[in-house]
């Protein structure tokens, strides 16, 4: 019995467990973007709109996007699975879609926690707003370095494809700024 053609050659560092696990991993990194860039878009929202909001409405706010947002992701992955393979995915198929899904709300912590912190006094929802803006560009710049880490491209290549990632950022912030004014 031969194996699936993957499009590597016999002996290539690539296998087909190689490829669904480089998969897996870029689906997971693109649900991770996904998630923090509509996280950035709710908090420049909340700084712009309510610059009073208390930290429950902040956090309540985010949590809401943030799940409506994986609900998505999770639906999309779904029905991209029945597309490609022409069925609904199997148990470990499926565990995967969950489990990469729900990773994918993770991104979110970080700037929750920030907001939960200035419900606790420690410093205003304003200042909350403005570290989780913060630390949500920083988790971006994670995610598209490790996205790009193991690449087979120069460093100048990498570099290039992380500064565009980064420049986006900026737009997103940039354009949820310029819509409030």
């Amino acid at each position: 019995m031969t194996a699936p053609h993957d499009g590597s050659a016999p002996g290539d560092a690539h296998t087909a467990d190689d490829a669904a696990t480089r998969a897996g991993r870029a689906a997971a990194l693109k649900e991770r973007v996904y998630v923090s860039f509509t996280a950035l878009a709710v908090i420049i929202t909340l700084r712009a709109h309510d610059t009073h909001a208390s930290a429950g409405t902040a956090a309540g706010t985010l949590a809401v996007a943030v799940a409506a947002t994986v609900c998505a992701v999770y639906v999309a992955d779904l029905l991209s699975h029945m597309v490609v393979h022409s069925h609904l995915p199997d148990r470990t198929e499926h565990r995967r879609i969950v489990t990469g899904t729900l990773g994918a709300a993770s991104v979110a912590l970080p700037p929750l926690v920030c907001i939960a912190l200035s419900g606790t006094g420690l410093y205003p929802t304003s200042a909350g707003l403005l570290a989780a803006m913060v630390v949500t560009v920083a988790t971006l710049t994670a995610v598209g370095v490790l996205a790009v880490r193991n690449l087979d491209l120069p460093p100048l290549q990498r570099l290039v494809i992380l500064a565009a990632e980064a420049l986006l950022a900026v737009l997103v912030l940039a354009l949820g700024v310029l819509a409030h004014q």
